[in-house]
């Protein structure tokens, strides 16, 4: 027995349409229909005459420019039609479904079927061909082939309870509503987001967002930086980074801007320009104003003397050619501290350690225990982050309602919402059961810090709690 595995809403044809109506009744068999007003219709658009899901509702075409109140068809009706019936304009009246194994991956076209507008709203396709990967749909217009976007990847295997799709879904059928131009699939995908983004405020950290002994990256010798990771929620400071750990070493401390400024500040540092190739005389260094106007300079593993640098091109005149290459765009030291980095910052979009890494640990990978974000819901196939898919089904409930009352609560949105912040309050309470939190205050003692490290700015100002 074949399963419908593939649907498409055909009634998004006609949100924002042309429209008239029929001002005669008129029987099946006709080439011509008498309207209302012609305005903005044109030879060889598609007509769709009733209403979609109605019996005898048919699709036929505009032949020639309408004149007055007649409208040419290209071929006769199939049934009657009654005075005040509505003719619609719909940009296309085939639906294609297409396969992919993945997401991104090439598509198969399976069927191009015309659009069913007499019964229900959906045209449907039945494959028993495939058991994993994705359905693509989009519409065709016969006439011009003209297509549409493709639709979100639609899984063989059906949404799961934490897709967009499904909670959407889900939503709208327990207050008995359907998708329409009030309650539209981008409202609801910013309002999940505003549902996630709520609920994740409620605790500082959650437990399934925790990324835990990842690798992040290898360090590489002659270099002093990783990007951090994309999927990083705080890109920019050491908030949602628990530790940084080098290989087998030692766990990295987190040290300001300001530390890591006065632990390198005896480096000089920029990037390489352009490729360095063997024999060459010269190196362009993006900036060499901070370079000695003779000396060593350092990039990747390689070490290069040099007799003269002109600061305007950043060009270093070598004291020999070269016998190494180097690509553009990395690293440029004179006077590195160089060895295994023992601390770390953030800023820029990279980690930055504290010191040139050594050949010695050349390839080793950096990992990470940091706290991921939360991507935006645009697609139906997306899944949300909550463990909980009961609190976005509430939340969207309590949004849709209060939509649809221009903004105004009433009993039944505040049902709603009194659900959603129960079902959330419980998920807060089950993260947070059995997790100890520890303070360590310390002596506010100014002048014994001072004392111990007059150079730690930061130790000094953070008085009795540290970065705990």
């Amino acid at each position: 027995m074949s399963l419908i595995k593939a649907i498409t809403n055909n009634t998004n044809l006609t949100i924002g349409a042309i429209r008239t109506f029929l001002t005669t009744n008129t029987p099946a068999g006709v080439t011509a229909l008498s309207v209302k007003n012609i305005t903005s219709f044109a030879d060889d658009q598609i007509l769709v005459i009733g209403q979609f899901g109605n019996e005898g509702t048919e699709v036929s075409y505009v032949s020639g420019t309408p004149s007055g109140s007649a409208m040419a068809l290209d071929s006769a009706t199939n049934f009657p039609h009654s005075t005040d019936t509505p003719v619609i304009v719909i940009d296309f009246d085939q639906v294609e479904f297409s396969h992919a194994d993945t997401v991104t991956g090439s598509k198969t076209v399976l069927a191009t079927i015309n659009i069913v507008v007499d019964t229900p709203d959906f045209t449907r396709y039945n494959d028993t061909t495939y058991t994993t990967g994705y359905y693509f749909i989009r519409f065709k217009n016969s006439i011009t082939n003209v297509f549409s976007d493709f639709s979100d990847p639609i899984p063989v295997t059906g949404y799961t309870q934490f897709t967009a799709r499904y909670l959407i879904d889900a939503a709208l059928g327990g207050i008995n509503k359907k998708t329409s131009e009030v309650l539209s699939d981008s409202f609801a995908f910013v309002e999940i987001d505003n549902c996630q983004m709520e609920t994740l405020r409620e605790l500082k950290r959650w437990s399934f967002l925790q990324k835990f002994d990842q690798i992040i990256g290898q360090i590489s010798t002659g270099s002093w930086k990783i990007p951090v990771p994309t999927d990083l929620d705080d890109q920019f400071t050491n908030k949602s980074i628990f530790s940084i750990k080098i290989g087998r070493e030692w766990t990295l401390d987190w040290i300001d801007k300001d530390r890591w400024n006065r632990l390198t500040e005896s480096m000089a540092y920029t990037t390489l320009a352009s490729n360095i190739l063997v024999s060459d005389a010269t190196i362009t260094l993006t900036d060499s104003s901070d370079f000695d106007s003779g000396g060593t300079v350092q990039i990747g593993a390689n070490t290069y003397a040099y007799t003269a640098n002109d600061t305007t091109t950043g060009i270093l005149t070598l004291t020999d050619v070269s016998t190494t290459t180097n690509t553009a765009g990395q690293d440029a030291f004179e006077f590195p501290v160089i060895g295994l980095p023992t601390c770390f910052t953030i800023f820029g979009g990279f980690i930055w350690f504290d010191r040139v890494v050594a050949a010695t640990y050349d390839g080793r990978n950096v990992y990470g225990d940091y706290y991921k974000k939360v991507d935006s819901i645009s697609t139906d196939s997306q899944t949300i982050v909550l463990p909980d898919p009961l609190v976005v089904q509430y939340y969207l409930q309590w949004k849709f309602l209060l939509k649809l009352n221009n903004g105004e609560e009433n009993q039944a949105s505040l049902a709603k919402m009194a659900n959603y912040t129960a079902r959330r309050d419980k998920m807060k309470q089950k993260e947070v059961i059995g997790t100890t939190f520890v303070q360590k205050p310390r002596v506010n003692n100014w002048s014994l810090q001072s004392q111990f490290d007059n150079q730690d700015s930061k130790r000094i100002r953070d008085g009795n709690y540290p970065n705990i």
